[in-house]
C-alpha cells in the first residue's frame, strides 16, 4: 500500500513538472491547459491499462463479420491500474482545484 501511495504522488509531481516545463518552452497557460493535460493523460492510461470494453467489442465483431466466423464474447471491462494512473488523477483533481480556485 505504501509503494502504491509513493508511486502516486512521485508520478502526480513528475507529470506537474513536465506539463510545467513545456509551457515555459510552448507558450500556454499553465492554470490553464493543467487540468485538460491530466484529464486526457488520464483517459489515455485507463484505455492503455483496460483490456476488454466497447473497443473489444467492436473488435471482436469486426473480426467475426471479417471471417464469417461467431468469436465467443468474454469481454467484460477490465482494469489494471497502479500508482501510475492514480498520479494521474491525483494530478487532474489537484489542477482542477487549483483552476477553480484561479479563476472563481
Amino acid at each position: 500500500m505504501k509503494r502504491i501511495i509513493r508511486w502516486t504522488m512521485v508520478t502526480s509531481i513528475i507529470i506537474g513538472l513536465a506539463v510545467w516545463m513545456a509551457s515555459e518552452m510552448i507558450p500556454f497557460s499553465y492554470t490553464e491547459w493543467s487540468f485538460f493535460i491530466g484529464l486526457g493523460l488520464t483517459g489515455i492510461l485507463f484505455l492503455f491499462n483496460s483490456s476488454g470494453g466497447f473497443l473489444s467489442k467492436n473488435t471482436t465483431l469486426e473480426v467475426s463479420e471479417a471471417v464469417w466466423k461467431v468469436q465467443k464474447e468474454d469481454n467484460q471491462l477490465r482494469v489494471h491500474v497502479g500508482g501510475v494512473f492514480y498520479g494521474a488523477v491525483l494530478y487532474t483533481v489537484v489542477s482542477l482545484i487549483v483552476m477553480l480556485v484561479v479563476y472563481f
